[in-house]
């Protein structure tokens, strides 16, 4: 089915943003990880990281501090964001 992997591999970055976000001290007070430390954690290109974070925040999934034009320094996870990764990071371990 064409798109699914990129489904997948969109789905495992949104889940390591999520782990960060949830790991204690990985993200601050507020809830904002940094995008690259997630985004090297993947090995996936500059592009399809800005792709995906671009497809997430259009999904409500997440917030970024400036544009997603760049590959912003942080993201943060939506209420709606927290609810997904309950749901589909359990699968990502």
């Amino acid at each position: 089915m064409p798109g699914a992997n990129e489904k997948n591999r969109r789905d495992y970055f949104f889940c390591q943003l999520a782990r960060l976000n949830f790991l204690e001290g990985q993200s601050d007070k507020e809830g904002w990880v940094v995008v690259p430390e997630a985004a090297r954690k993947t090995g996936y290109s500059e592009d399809e990281i800005q792709d995906f974070l671009e497809r997430l925040v259009e999904d409500g999934w997440i917030e970024v501090k400036g544009s997603t034009r760049t590959i912003p320094s942080n993201a943060r996870l939506t209420l709606a964001g927290k609810a997904r990764a309950q749901v589909i990071c359990r699968t990502h371990h």
